[in-house]
């Protein structure tokens, strides 16, 4: 990897309120006044990623031996994951105040303040109430400082009370509407823990990805129990050999890809009222993330969600259930990954004929250049031949491209967007590469160099459209055994079924 990989100190930081800088990012331990410094935890830092192994402290906190040492995601030293969620933020809801400056502190309204306010009619308030301005005010009962009944805000009592004592930390975000009743992070994702117990997943690691003192978090949970070895069979080899088929494991003709189940899960303090969850697959080989093929799981902010009894009687499944139900659906979809990555070593996207080169494809699906760039030069070098790179091989460079290029937050929204863009390529091969077909034929000037057909206008990603594109080569029906035709065509329906 790169020096700009997206790395995090694991250790904490110690600081005195002084010299706590304006970011929260302070790094070093200093003394004030001979006093010892105090200790502040990593989750005071504005953004940063927590590392973890093993669900508590009673279970092993090893890495699958796969794994290598060298990987990003791993850490020498991890946490568990009970010990990250209890960093989260202790979230609640808080009252909200706003202070009117034409008010003095004695309750006295400022006339003269209120008369120079420009667009406000004075004489029209007069004229239609009858009464002077000066009446108007002295007949007011409005405070200088009020409490504000539509909104809330959210806040975490540890930051507030770290503020109370001088430390420069946030510990409110974005105003809620008055309905938002808040999911505490730590409430919300403790449950995690005893729902995977259940299933037998003690091993687990992952990482905890926030920013902004904790108010926007992505996490990855990958489950190694939910392992699978997704293997060529002769006959894929003898069409596949040397086409992008080494791709997962980054070896010249590695015959197979090991592949993990997980979660990824999230919020966001800034607006949205959601906790959110989905399916991802990780590539140990490569310490990739890949948006999966599973339902998106939301859970609103409103209600008691920790309460079982609460949720069960407003026809809402308890948020203990709610992560067992997801470790299931990730369980069963598992199943399936060996047809999809198949198919995806399968269909293989020829620049020889297409009129735009991946770079470019790369930015027709909203890459930035530098990344699109590092992507397809990783693709092209382990293409055979070059310019003829399987779906799986553009999906994983780009996923390996941004883990060694990406210089911002790994919880930002723009990281979620771009490595979803590999998420829809691993979903839906045919609609990508029409997508980018689009987008050339939106931006060329000269009708004769556009490329997708006047009747394939309607984006479609079943087997017999993939084959008809131009400038697409796909295994078919005369070139694969019938099984394997029809595991193609079966993991072509899933996606669309999942898609509707």
């Amino acid at each position: 990897m790169s020096a700009n990989s997206p790395t995090c100190s694991d250790q904490q930081s110690a600081v005195t309120p002084s010299e706590q800088s304006a970011d929260g990012l302070a790094e070093q331990t200093s003394q004030k006044n001979d006093s010892p410094a105090v200790p502040i935890a990593d989750l005071l830092k504005q953004e940063s990623v927590l590392r973890f192994a093993g669900l508590t402290e009673h279970d092993s906190q090893d890495y699958p031996n796969e794994l290598e040492s060298n990987l990003w995601c791993r850490s020498s030293t991890p946490r568990t994951f009970k010990d990250v969620v209890k960093a989260l933020p202790a979230a609640s809801s808080g009252e909200l105040w706003a202070t009117n400056e034409f008010i003095g502190t004695s309750g006295d309204v400022d006339i003269d303040a209120i008369r120079s306010v420009e667009g406000l009619d004075i004489e029209a308030l007069e004229r239609g109430t009858g009464s002077a301005l000066e009446t108007i005010a002295q007949q007011s009962a409005a405070e200088p400082v009020v409490e504000v009944q539509d909104h809330q805000d959210i806040v975490d009592e540890r930051r507030k009370a770290l503020h109370a004592l001088g430390y420069d930390v946030k510990f409110r975000w974005q105003i809620a509407s008055d309905s938002y009743t808040i999911i505490n992070p730590q409430e919300a994702y403790l449950p995690i823990i005893s729902a995977l117990q259940q299933r037998g997943e003690d091993d687990v690691f992952g990482w905890a990805s926030y920013r902004d003192w904790g108010g926007l978090l992505k996490m990855v949970v990958i489950c190694p129990s939910l392992r699978r070895i997704v293997s060529a069979g002769e006959e894929d080899l003898e069409e596949l050999d040397g086409d992008g088929l080494t791709a997962a494991t980054l070896e010249d003709e590695a015959p197979e890809t090991v592949v993990y189940g997980g979660f990824q899960t999230g919020y966001d303090f800034r607006g949205t009222q959601t906790l959110w969850a989905r399916p991802i697959l990780f590539f140990p080989a490569s310490g990739t993330v890949l948006p999966d093929t599973g339902k998106r799981y939301t859970r609103r902010h409103y209600g008691k969600a920790t309460d079982a009894a609460h949720e069960r009687a407003n026809n809402r499944t308890p948020i203990n259930d709610w992560w067992r139900s997801i470790y299931d659906d990730i369980d069963t979809r598992m199943v399936t990954v060996e047809t999809a990555i198949q198919r995806s070593r399968a269909i293989a996207y020829d620049f020889d004929e297409l009129p735009f080169s991946l770079q470019e494809c790369y930015t027709y699906w909203g890459i930035a250049k530098k990344y699109a760039e590092r992507a397809a030069n990783r693709a092209q070098t382990i293409a055979r031949p070059t310019t003829r790179p399987t779906v799986f091989n553009i999906q994983l460079s780009l996923l390996i491209a941004l883990l060694e290029e990406y210089n911002g937050s790994m919880a930002s929204n723009s990281y979620q967007e771009y490595i979803e863009v590999a998420g829809e390529l691993y979903r839906t091969p045919s609609m990508m590469i029409q997508l980018a077909m689009q987008e050339h034929d939106r931006q060329t000037t000269d009708s004769t160099d556009r490329v997708l057909p006047e009747d394939q206008q309607t984006l479609s990603d079943s087997l017999e459209d993939l084959i008809d594109l131009p400038g697409i080569s796909v295994d078919s029906e005369v070139d694969l055994s019938n099984k394997q035709a029809q595991r193609v065509q079966h993991g072509v329906q899933r996606q669309l079924d999942h898609l509707g």
